[in-house]
């Protein structure tokens, strides 16, 4: 009876632990927007969510609400247009933001060459050379040069890349 009533305890943490972690999430958004608010005010309506349809690396995912959020975890954004060009209610409309508005940050606890392993994945894809090692081991992401494209998070073996929406951004 005790080992029940602990296994549920458990249980029941650990699915809290979980909802949490879900909840966590960072919606980052595709590139080409002027005004957050757009992807909850007409996203939704939206009938055939065409954004996602057209990405040629399937990275735009339309999430419960019905808007577009990007899932950088098998590749990332090639800023091609065919988004932008797909968006006929206008929330991607400027072709000139070729960055995605995010905060790209290196997990050290994760990190593998934070932990003395010689691994520059994550360096090698970057085509604005914006990971830059201090040293052998401790890669650091310059975000004045970063356009938050995703290219290094699905090459990390460590899962280490965190993306970050800006603060400024508040999202219902």
């Amino acid at each position: 009876m005790i080992d029940e009533e602990r296994r549920g305890l458990f249980a029941s943490l650990s699915s809290a632990i979980k909802k949490e972690k879900q909840r966590e999430k960072p919606v980052v958004r595709p590139p080409y927007n002027t005004d957050p608010s757009l992807f909850y005010k007409l996203c939704p309506d939206c009938s055939d969510k065409r954004c996602a349809g057209v990405c040629e690396e399937e990275i735009i995912v339309i999430d419960e609400r019905g808007t577009p959020t990007l899932d950088f975890s098998k590749n990332g954004c090639t800023f091609c247009d065919a988004c932008a060009d797909a968006c006929d209610s206008g929330v991607l409309s400027d072709k000139t933001l070729n960055f995605v508005d995010t905060t790209v940050e290196i997990d050290v606890l994760k990190c593998v060459a934070w932990h003395q392993v010689l691994c520059s994945s994550c360096k090698d894809p970057c085509l604005e050379n914006a990971i830059v090692f201090l040293g052998l081991f401790r890669p650091e992401i310059d975000m004045d040069r970063c356009t938050g494209c995703g290219w290094c998070r699905p090459v990390c073996p460590a899962d280490a890349i965190l993306f970050i929406p800006p603060k400024r951004r508040k999202e219902a």
